[in-house]
């Protein structure tokens, strides 16, 4: 049979692997994300429109090692997907020798035993298949070199740590199992606990504070890899169970025993999550463009999921030049995006827990479950969305609407995602009408 016969065949078997996933079966995995965080590191959809087309490329790539010895154009591919091997190669030794991946899961040692050994081997193949040495020195020197230089940012690169604001006069702080958790208090009446926006500091919630204080009791909560908490654990989970504890953790601490939720964008989530698990302790929900549906995220936090590229994004991303860009992009009213605001979000976005909070919330949240459980989420919720949303589509305040039994859903004109900011004026008559 030959190399070349060799390397067709894994295509071909790597095709119809790919069919076989399209079809909705997981095995050996019991479900899709399991099976996607053992074959890549992170949760991605394995959809037929997803597979499919892999499936085919497989095909093409077989296709062009059949015809490499004849056609030049076939083997500029063979050379294309060797030098993708020697990258994937590269980056699989590194987590081969435990940088960046837990040695318990099943990614680190399928790593070990069956991705890196099949990509050194097809890497070989297909360069015994290219006639040029310098072509195949460049093949691999260039994307291994680019991998270890990329692995040395998302491994051992920090960002500087900026110091802490002076914080406000209404800022606290308790102590938890989890965590040293920051929090804003002010006013007096029936509790109000507000979480602290996704990659966003309690201090976004201001304008909201000063309206709602003067009737209740409020409470803007950083919760961990958020804001000025600091966590006592650098095992801690960035998922909905661990998010979710923290928040059981901080009402205990303070002994509020039931409250209205509210939270934007992850936080809103965060919230909708511990109201499904805990019904009794929630009485109202307040979900700002909420996170809570099973749905890719636009493309610029979907590649946070990727091991590797999501932890170097991370870190590259806590550069004020950065987060001035991005909050830009969220805003409708640029005139609001002051150097202040920009200083409120950049700061904390340097602290270690919070850089790796980015990736790690991208990863591990699974909104599946939250989705299942909005039929039977019984809480009053009041649901805003502003039409202009960039991060999470409004179209998807509607399926909240229909799948909450008990949804109020108000769609703001001229707003963006971030509303408790770019819209407060907007924003907040309506939570004061809802709780009123």
């Amino acid at each position: 049979m030959g190399v070349r016969g060799l390397v067709v065949g894994v295509h071909v078997g790597l095709a119809a692997v790919h069919v076989y996933w399209a079809t909705g079966a997981t095995w050996p995995a019991p479900d899709e994300r399991t099976l996607s965080i053992a074959v890549l590191g992170g949760p991605v959809s394995f959809s037929p429109g997803v597979v499919l087309p892999l499936a085919a490329l497989h095909l093409m790539l077989a296709a062009a090692v059949l015809t490499s010895e004849r056609l030049k154009v076939s083997r500029l591919v063979v050379a294309g997907v060797a030098g993708g091997l020697a990258a994937r190669t590269t980056a699989g030794i590194v987590w081969a020798c435990g940088v960046g991946t837990e040695t318990s899961t099943a990614f680190y040692w399928l790593n070990l035993l069956v991705y890196t050994p099949l990509c050194i081997a097809l890497c070989l193949a297909d360069l015994s298949l290219l006639r040029t040495r310098w072509i195949k020195t460049v093949t691999v020197a260039v994307p291994a070199v680019g991998v270890v230089l990329l692995s040395l940012v998302a491994y051992a690169y920090q960002p500087t740590v900026q110091p802490s604001a002076a914080p406000s006069a209404d800022s606290r702080h308790v102590d938890t199992p989890l965590a040293r958790i920051h929090y804003l208090q002010r006013g007096t009446g029936s509790p109000v606990v507000l979480l602290s926006p996704g990659a966003a500091p309690a201090s976004a919630w201001s304008t909201e504070l000063d309206d709602l204080a003067r009737t209740h009791t409020v409470y803007v909560v950083d919760l961990p890899g958020q804001g000025e908490t600091q966590l006592h654990d650098d095992r801690f989970t960035f998922d909905l169970a661990g998010m979710t504890t923290s928040l059981g953790q901080f009402l205990d601490a303070l002994e509020l025993r039931q409250v209205v939720l509210g939270g934007n964008s992850w936080s809103g989530g965060w919230g909708l999550a511990y109201a499904q698990r805990n019904p009794d302790r929630v009485s109202k929900l307040l979900l700002l463009a909420p996170s809570g549906l099973d749905e890719r995220d636009v493309w610029s936090w979907e590649i946070l999921k990727q091991p590797l590229v999501g932890e170097a994004l991370a870190k590259l991303a806590a550069n004020r030049s950065m987060v001035d860009s991005a909050v830009r992009g969220m805003f409708v009213h640029k005139d609001l995006v002051t150097s202040t605001l920009v200083d409120s979000l950049w700061v904390p976005g340097t602290y270690r827990d919070n850089v790796r909070s980015m990736y790690a919330l991208e990863r591990g949240l699974d909104w599946s479950v939250t989705e299942r459980a909005l039929p039977s989420t019984r809480q009053p919720t009041l649901v805003i969305w502003g039409d202009q949303d960039t991060v999470l589509p409004v179209a998807q305040a509607a399926r909240f609407g229909k799948l909450l039994p008990n949804a109020t859903v108000r769609i703001l004109p001229g707003c963006g995602h971030a509303l408790t900011v770019d819209c407060a004026d907007q924003v907040t008559p309506l939570l004061s009408d809802f709780l009123r």
